[in-house]
This record gives C-alpha cells, sequence and structure tokens, in this order.
C-alpha cells in the first residue's frame, strides 16, 4: 500500500517547469538552425572559389598551347562569373599569361588571379 502525498502535492510537473524546458529546447534547435546555415553558406562561398580557380587554371592551359601572339578577352557566365584573361609578349621569347576570375559571395565581389609565364614556341 502507498503512502498518501502530502496536502496539496501532485506527481508531475509545473507549468513553469515545462515553459523552461521548452524554451532551452527551442534556443538549442535554433543554433543547430544557425551553425547550419553558417556552414552551407561557407560551403556555397568554397565552391564557387574551387570553380573560379578551375577556370582561371583551364585559362591559362589554353593560353599556353595557343600560337605566341598577344591576345587579351574577357567572358561572362549564366552564373554572373566574370573572367578577364590576357597574354603579353616579353622579351626573350616569354609571354606573360594572366586569368582574373571575379564572382560574387553573399553580396561581396571577390577574384582569383593567377598568373604564368610559358616560352614560345617548342
Amino acid at each position: 500500500m502507498s503512502t498518501p502525498l502530502p496536502r496539496g502535492t501532485r506527481p508531475g510537473f509545473t507549468l513553469v517547469e515545462l515553459l523552461v524546458a521548452v524554451l532551452l529546447i527551442d534556443v538549442g534547435v535554433l543554433a543547430m538552425v544557425s551553425a547550419t546555415t553558417l556552414l552551407v553558406r561557407r560551403q556555397t562561398g568554397l565552391r564557387t572559389r574551387v570553380v573560379a580557380s578551375q577556370l582561371a587554371a583551364n585559362r591559362l592551359q589554353h593560353l599556353i598551347a595557343a600560337p605566341c601572339v598577344p591576345a587579351t578577352g574577357t567572358t561572362t557566365s549564366e552564373r554572373g562569373v566574370t573572367e578577364y584573361w590576357s597574354a603579353t609578349l616579353l622579351p626573350s621569347s616569354m609571354r606573360d599569361l594572366r586569368d582574373s576570375v571575379v564572382f560574387a559571395i553573399d553580396g561581396a565581389e571577390r577574384s582569383v588571379v593567377l598568373r604564368s609565364r610559358a616560352r614560345c614556341g617548342p
């Protein structure tokens, strides 16, 4: 046989205890959502930087394989990425090759610039 509870007490939680528990759970869930959002933004920015670096590296490879003449150009992709490139002849049968890729991350303009030198001819 169980002993009776003192008068005015019942087993369970009070309304205040439940509200505090719900508040703590909400704060924890909001912190996780905020952290996830930040990680997704950073991953998207990193992916954009990698694509820009690959574009610049590919353009330099094309410029190295091209004939030894001065050249410049600009291209813009559908994603708003703009690429500026140039091949400048230098003395001693060398070329100065430059590729600059401009893109936006979170509304801020960023760029990747690659430069190289290559010999003309074999």
